[in-house]
């Protein structure tokens, strides 16, 4: 058994082609008034409740089909010879719908009758398609009623394809016809309108006899033909044509074949000297300029593709959409979408131009998008009041490492100051995005932080450290919601914020270590701390492993009490972070306030003299955070 419902429940209700009165039987008049659809008389139609259901409209309003005018209900041949082919093609789909739905129903009408009827049906679907051929045929043609019929004629092709689709399932008989595959058979026949376009191309006389040979009149009415054509494509052409079906690009690969096929039948005959030089000429020149004075156009055609995937994003945003789900992240398909634009572009020019260095005019369009895309960010961190606000950065922060990774795989197509400028605005989106989701962290985490670094830290260290730990160990199991790469870098950077607020905090000198047995105190806190907090960080996913050392050097400091071997281990401190200053050596060094003035100036003038000859290079910065203070939201405790 199976289910076929009507055109009108799967499809809605469809659209009305400009210029007439009446598309769609049983729709709207000129003067706005509604008609129900025809129904099947009650015998027809079946339970409601059983799989063998075809829904049938109610019964018509026949007061209103009375007063509307009669002339304006268009048949299906009128609709047909006025080349309203969605609306024909609608009214077929409608009757197919019909006389299908009455198989195995016990029906007055006799086989006999219903095999007229198959028949008439078959002969007006063959007579729709041969219109849509004609309309796709007449693409090019000046008639300014052209593009109308071809916009009419793309809708009923893709209403066939949703017929095809719908019948796949279906079980039971089915109509001959189906599938129609019209989408496939359009191609086959712009296929074969470019190669006869491309096959009869001519100059005009006046040029024509301005070159030497055949051959060049040949070669050069080719080239013309295929800018002409194109141009008229994307100025033209494409408006009728929805954009998943990228017909610019379909077309652009179709005139490429056709115009490499015929350079390649006249290189198989022998060529003069003055032929092969102007073939030369219009391979290696000539016919890469015809495709350059598209990219205007086709450059444009994208940027308002990519525009329009972040204009969706930004909507969903504003009307408080929350990011869907998929395996516990949220999901966006922004970079996804824009990917897929920019490397069909990128393929298209490189399959039609054979250069790669053509290609860059594209791939600078992602630079200008990613500074689009840093605002949209802006605004979503501005309105972070919104419901729906985190979640839509967890989801682009998936977004912008598909970009980074892309920019990286591709880096050869990329201009290099375009490619470090793409860089650098993915990875100052990757900052914000990540510290806007630790912000509120530390904030919860404010008052333990503050008696870090205090007398209360040293006498009561086991309260006031495991407090602080537990808080961090909450937070680190409640952030969900990211993919796995981005859940560890969020975790690395809370791990890198955790650690300088630490260092921060205990640089602020409000404990004064008087003795050695205090210091030594000291110093077990800060290794034991050290240790606590790097082991529940990268169990969490942190994959920051170098600031294991940054706790356990201090603590070294601290405990040493001869000045020869605090020189020495400020020295090696200094040459594995090389951004510690000379400010946070002396706070540093008044924590242990037995040293006299005179050793902290020796330390000091050990940690210049070696600072002169220590490499920064590819070595993470840490000292210079603990001076930026880098989380000022904490600015105020």
């Amino acid at each position: 058994m199976r289910t076929l419902r009507t055109r009108n429940t799967v499809l809605g209700t469809g659209s009305t082609e400009p210029n007439s009165s009446v598309e769609h039987s049983g729709k709207t008049t000129s003067d706005g008034r509604k008609f129900k659809p025809l129904t099947l008389p009650r015998i027809l139609r079946r339970n409601s409740k059983s799989n063998t259901n075809i829904t049938a409209p109610d019964v018509p309003n026949t007061s209103s089909v009375i007063a509307a005018p009669l002339e304006e209900l268009l048949t299906f041949e009128q609709n047909l010879e006025r080349n309203c082919l969605s609306a024909a093609g609608q009214q077929l789909i409608e009757r197919e719908e019909r006389l299908y739905g009455q198989i195995s129903e016990e029906v007055v009408q006799s086989t006999t009758e219903w095999e007229k009827e198959e028949e008439q049906f078959t002969r007006d679907h063959k007579a729709l398609l041969s219109q849509i051929d004609l309309a796709v045929k007449s693409s090019f043609s000046p008639d300014e009623g052209s593009l109308e019929a071809l916009k009419s004629a793309v809708k009923a092709i893709l209403q066939e394809e949703e017929q095809d689709r719908r019948w796949l399932n279906q079980v039971g008989k089915q109509p001959a016809w189906r599938p129609s595959e019209c989408r496939r058979h359009h191609n086959t026949v712009l296929q074969s309108l470019v190669e006869e376009r491309m096959d009869n191309a001519e100059l005009p006389p006046e040029e024509s006899n301005k070159l030497r040979s055949s051959l060049q009149r040949d070669v050069c009415g080719k080239g013309r033909r295929l800018q002409e054509d194109l141009l008229r494509v994307v100025k033209d052409v494409k408006g009728c044509y929805p954009e998943d079906m990228d017909i610019c690009n379909f077309y652009g690969k179709m005139y490429h074949q056709a115009f490499s096929a015929g350079m390649r039948n006249i290189e198989e005959y022998g060529l003069g000297m003055d032929d092969c030089s102007y073939l030369l000429y219009w391979v290696n020149v000539a016919y890469p300029e015809c495709i350059v004075l598209l990219m205007p156009c086709f450059q444009t055609e994208v940027q308002t593709l990519i525009n329009k995937v972040l204009m969706v994003e930004e909507q969903a945003w504003m009307e408080g959409s929350v990011p869907e789900l998929r395996d516990d992240c949220y999901f966006s398909p922004l970079a996804i979408d824009v990917i897929q634009f920019i490397n069909a572009a990128v393929k298209s020019i490189e399959t039609v131009l054979g250069a790669m260095s053509k290609v860059q005019i594209i791939v600078c369009l992602l630079k200008d998008f990613l500074n689009s895309y840093k605002k949209f960010q802006e605004k979503v961190l501005k309105g972070s009041n919104n419901g729906n606000s985190r979640t839509v950065i967890m989801a682009n922060l998936a977004c912008v490492e598909q970009f980074r990774d892309y920019i990286v795989n591709k880096a050869d197509i990329f201009p290099v100051d375009v490619k470090e400028c793409c860089l650098s605005i993915v990875a100052e989106m990757k900052n914000i995005g990540y510290t806007f989701l630790t912000s509120p962290i530390h904030k919860d985490l404010k008052s333990q932080y503050r008696d870090l670094g205090t007398p209360v830290w040293l006498e009561k260290k086991k309260q006031v450290f495991e407090k602080l730990f537990e808080g961090i160990n909450k937070h680190t199991q409640d952030l969900k919601g990211l993919t796995d790469s981005c859940h560890q870098e969020l975790l690395s950077q809370l791990h890198l914020e955790v650690t300088v607020e630490y260092v921060r905090r205990l640089l602020k000198r409000k404990i004064k270590l008087r003795d050695k047995e205090m210091q030594e105190q000291a110093a077990r806190s800060v290794c034991e701390d050290g240790q606590r907090l790097h082991k529940l960080f990268t169990e969490a996913g942190s994959r920051e492993e170098w600031l294991s050392d940054i706790l356990p050097k201090i603590a070294e400091v601290l405990k040493l009490q001869d000045i020869s071997s605090i020189q020495l281990e400020i020295v090696t401190l200094s040459q594995a972070y090389p951004d510690l200053s000379e400010f946070q050596v002396s706070a540093l060094l008044s924590l242990k306030s037995n040293l006299s003035a005179s050793a902290v100036r020796r330390v000091k003038k050990t940690l210049l003299d070696n600072q002169d000859t220590t490499s920064s290079q590819d070595v993470p910065s840490f000292f210079s955070k603990t001076d930026k203070i880098n989380m000022r939201r904490m600015a105020s405790s």
